[in-house]
Formats: C-alpha cells, sequence, structure tokens
C-alpha cells in the first residue's frame, strides 16, 4: 500500500488534521484514489458529493458507492421517526405503570431523557469524526487498543446486526399486533389469534423492504412527508386528551408511585421500569448508518442527531405527562389488563366509551409504526452492508451487493437478509407473545452494548492522550466527563435490560433476551474463529493516517 500525505497530528487536545495527496491499494477491494470520487459531468455532481464528503471518504478510506440524496430535513425526518419516542413511549407505559405507577412513569422517562443526552452526543461526535455506514464497530475498530481492534470491532459489528434486524422484526410485530387490536376494538366479535399476528407482521416487513427497493429514488422527499405525519399524529393524540378526558389529580400524577412488580422497594420497581423508558430513545445511531448517503454528513448527521433527541424528548414528555393525567385506575387499566397495548384502553375511556374514537387517535400510532419499520430497514440494511463491506459476515461478496434501482443504487441483499429475520421473529410468536415481548429487551441489550463499546474506545483515547480525527461536531473539553456519564448510563442501561417485569417469574414472564443474547455472542465468537480471524482485519487499516 502506497500513501502520501501533507498534514500534522497531535496537538489541539488529541485532534489531528491529514490533507491526501493520493492514496492507492492495488491489492485492496477497496482499491481507489481521489479521482474515482470526481465524475464525468463535475466534482462528484453525480453522487451529489461536496468537497467536504470527498475528504471524509478519502480519509476513511472507502470508495463512494450510494448518492448523497439525503439532506438535513430528510435525515432529520428518518431519525425522528425512526425512534418516534411519543409512540414508543405509549407502547411501553404498561411496565412503567406496573414498575412505577403514575409518577414513576413521568420521572423515569425524564432521568432516561436526561441521561440519553450525553449518550447522543457522544455518538454524534464520534459520527462527525468517522461519518461512515459502519457506525459503532468502525469507531471501534478505529478507536480501541490496537490489541483489540478486531475482536471488540467484530463483535460490536455483529450486535449492531442483532440490534437493528432484532428490532425491525419487533417494530413488524408491534404495528400488526396493534391493528389487529384496533380490529377487534371495531368488531368485537373478532378474536386475534397469534398466526393472524404472524402472518401480518410477515406482510408488513415485505411492504416495508419493497417501498425501499422501488421508492429509494423518493425516499428523502418521503421522509419529509412522514415528518409532518410525525407533528399531526402527535397533536392528534394530546389534543383529544387533553380536552375530552377526566383528568387524574396532579398530586397523583407526580407523586403516586406503585410498586405491583413486588420488587424490593419501589426504587427498585423504578430502576427496572426504565428498560422501556430507555428503549424508547434506542436508534438514534440510525443517521450515522446513513452517513453515505448524507451531503457534508460529518456536520450534518452529528446536528441531526441531536436535534432529534431534542424534539423526540420533549414531545414524548409532553405525551407522558398528558397520557398519565388520563389514566384513571393503574391497577384496572394496566396492571389487571390483559390487552397488549392498554394504551388503547386509556384512549377508549379518555373518549367517552367509544371505540371510534379510540380507533382514530390509534391510527396515527399504526402509521408512525409503519414508517418506523421502512426506516429501520435502512438503517438495518445499511449496517449490515458495511460490516459484509469488510469482511465481517458469512458471504461477504453477497451481503454487501449493490444494485442500481430507479438510477438509485441500494443494497438489496442486505434488504433481503432482514426480511428473513423478520420472518423469524414473527414466526416465534406461535410459541407465546411473551417471548416476542423479550425482543425489546434483546434489541436495548444489543444497541446499549454497541454503544458502551464505541463510547468506552474514544474515552479511552481520551484518558490516554491518544490522538482523535477531527470533529467539526465536537464535545472538545467537556468531551471526557460527557463519556464518563453516556458510558456508565449504558452499562447500567445494559444490565437492566434483561430484568424481568415481575420479580417472580415464571416461563411465561422470563425474559429470555439474555439467552438469545449469549447464544448471539457465542455464534460471533466461534464464526470469528474459523472466520472473522483470517478474513477481518476491520476498517482501520485503512484509515488515513499521519506520517
Amino acid at each position: 500500500m502506497e500513501r502520501r500525505y501533507d498534514g500534522v497530528g497531535g496537538g489541539g487536545g488529541g485532534v489531528h488534521q491529514a490533507q491526501m495527496v493520493a492514496v492507492r491499494d492495488p491489492d485492496a477491494d477497496h482499491s481507489f484514489d481521489l479521482m474515482d470520487m470526481l465524475n464525468d459531468d463535475g466534482a462528484g455532481s453525480k453522487q451529489n458529493l461536496t468537497v467536504q464528503d470527498i475528504s471524509d471518504m478519502t480519509r476513511l478510506g472507502n470508495k463512494q458507492e450510494f448518492r448523497r440524496n439525503f439532506h438535513s430535513l430528510s435525515i432529520f425526518g428518518l431519525t425522528c421517526v425512526l425512534l418516534c419516542t411519543w409512540v414508543a413511549i405509549l407502547s411501553t407505559t404498561q411496565l412503567s405503570m406496573i414498575n412505577g405507577g403514575q409518577a414513576g412513569t413521568i420521572w423515569v422517562y425524564v432521568a432516561a431523557w436526561v441521561f440519553t443526552m450525553p449518550v447522543a452526543a457522544s455518538m454524534a461526535e464520534m459520527a462527525s469524526m468517522a461519518p461512515t455506514a459502519g457506525g459503532q464497530y468502525h469507531w471501534v475498530s478505529e478507536f480501541a487498543p490496537k490489541s483489540m481492534q478486531r475482536p471488540f470491532s467484530y463483535l460490536a459489528g455483529w450486535l449492531g446486526a442483532l440490534g437493528w434486524q432484532t428490532g425491525l422484526g419487533y417494530f413488524g410485530f408491534q404495528c400488526a399486533s396493534t391493528i389487529l387490536t384496533v380490529a377487534s376494538l371495531g368488531n368485537p366479535s373478532y378474536v386475534v389469534k397469534p398466526w393472524h399476528e404472524t402472518l401480518l407482521t410477515i406482510a408488513i416487513g415485505i411492504f416495508a423492504i419493497l417501498f425501499n427497493i422501488f421508492g429509494a429514488k423518493r425516499l428523502p422527499l418521503f421522509e419529509g412527508v412522514l415528518l409532518c405525519c410525525f407533528f399531526l399524529g402527535f397533536f392528534a393524540i394530546t389534543i383529544p386528551l387533553w380536552v375530552l378526558a377526566p383528568k387524574a389529580p396532579a398530586r397523583e400524577v407526580f407523586g403516586s408511585f406503585a410498586n405491583y412488580g413486588d420488587w424490593a422497594s419501589v426504587g427498585a420497581a423504578c430502576i427496572v421500569s426504565q428498560t422501556s423508558t430507555a428503549s424508547a430513545f434506542f436508534g438514534v445511531d440510525s443517521a450515522a448508518h446513513m452517513s453515505e448517503e448524507v451531503r457534508r454528513a460529518s456536520t450534518t448527521v452529528p446536528r441531526m442527531m441531536m436535534l432529534t433527541i431534542a424534539v423526540n424528548g420533549f414531545l414524548g414528555l409532553v405525551m407522558i405527562i398528558t397520557f398519565v393525567f388520563a389514566v384513571q385506575d393503574v391497577q384496572q387499566q394496566f396492571v389487571d389488563s390483559t390487552e397488549t397495548y392498554p394504551f388503547i384502553g386509556v384512549f377508549y375511556t379518555a373518549c367517552g366509551n367509544s371505540s371510534a374514537a379510540a380507533i382514530g387517535m390509534t391510527v396515527p400510532v399504526i402509521l408512525m409504526t409503519f414508517s418506523t419499520c421502512i426506516n429501520s430497514v435502512m438503517a438495518a440494511s445499511r449496517q449490515a452492508w458495511a460490516f459484509a463491506r469488510d469482511n465481517g459476515t458469512p458471504f461477504p461478496r453477497w451481503f454487501s451487493k449493490i444494485v442500481v434501482v430507479d438510477d438509485t443504487p441500494i443494497p438489496i441483499n442486505s434488504m433481503i437478509t432482514s426480511i428473513t429475520i423478520l420472518v423469524i421473529v414473527a414466526l416465534v410468536n406461535l410459541g407465546g407473545s411473551e417471548i416476542v415481548n423479550s425482543i425489546t429487551g434483546l434489541s436495548g441489550a444489543a444497541f446499549g452494548s454497541t454503544y458502551s463499546l464505541s463510547i468506552g474506545c474514544v474515552l479511552w483515547r481520551r484518558l490516554f492522550g491518544e490522538p482523535l480525527p477531527e470533529a467539526k461536531w465536537s464535545l472538545g473539553r467537556w468531551g471526557v466527563p460527557i463519556n464518563i456519564v453516556a458510558l456508565l448510563y449504558q452499562v447500567f442501561s445494559f444490565i437492566m435490560s434483561f430484568f424481568p417485569v415481575y420479580r417472580a417469574v415464571t416461563a411465561a414472564s422470563m425474559n429470555w433476551s439474555i439467552a438469545v443474547f449469549g447464544g448471539v455472542c457465542i455464534i460471533a465468537f466461534v464464526n470469528y474463529i474459523f472466520h472473522g480471524r483470517r478474513r477481518y482485519v476491520g476498517p482501520v487499516v485503512r484509515i488515513v493516517k499521519d506520517r
């Protein structure tokens, strides 16, 4: 490999700058030079590249294979809709109501939002340092101690895939289950069967992937439309609750805690309930996985990540306070409820026992959950594609195949893999919905572990004075304390994601995510020994560094 640089390193709090003159690796799969990114009709015009994007891709040693069709508004729409915290918090209120009650639901949410901010800030800075579709596994590869770069990065790649693929399956199941619950509300004689949920989940997944394939060219425009729906849906639920619902006393809403899960104390119950609350913020890294399709990614992506957390956090807070005021009886509406999503029952009661009104208020939830499926396909497929590009998956050439559809390059084989995982999740539902519910904890554990690994690696560099790449969106002197808080919170969330709802567990109520998580770690370890150790070296080998 021959590399020539003009640059200086070190200084400035561990920031280095390097300007590449030429890069050429004739033996590597990713061989390129600066001219590869300059097309016939101008500097990156065909792929919508800016000088900043060319510089970033050059430093990362990656060839530009996608079009950069996403701008600030479209990537903001993608991340906002994918998190959709005000929907996620409604769908998981049963756990927080059982373990925390009305006040616990609100205050645990506030704590989760506050502690998620340093996590998002740490991730945003890394996305500015290395704006790549690989996300966490790339950051671990680049920032980890040299001796641990390959195994840590390999593990982060597998766990990142686990988080996104199972998350897509859960979103599809959640959308299907909500639709069928609404159907049973409109037709009381209809009884929802597990196989109904399974088939509808598969249908939703297939449609989401087909939409990503044949609508790829218009996805940025579609994200702008979804962003409008995101805000309209929020008001379509909160306004009826403000106007029509009987209001619980404020002293109960903000001061009434509960411990129906029979934990040692109310405090312990609230700690357990943060599992569901924290899950409402997972997926902020989605913007990072779209980095190679975003113009000026090293500035646009981190800014939109932080704006997403701020907007989603605020709307989620307004929604949860509004919703808790509409709850009249926690015992009846949540603890003793047999409904999959008790929030629909709260809508029903709030609107004077009107099925039509409850269905109407649930429609925005269904729309946004389905939109989350569409956006999850994008993030999941890009993460898997990038990992395959670095020989991290079995059959890497197949997984990393790019197909041009309607003049837009897309990782079609990685998308096909996503529907396979979704089908498996849907079939698991035939064995009991409790197993599917464990996927929430599984996805959270997978996301949390990759967040912890990447933040821990960048913190290690800061603490030991190792140089870091230039970040156009930087934490500056606050980097160390923000990284420490973020890492501690992620480790805590990772541990709590394996806890069950009730202290006394049965086979049905057990949180089985720890078994699946452990199984994936074992598979990743075995695959690394027999495959990854020979084929996978990590993206760090392509990084352009100082002389």
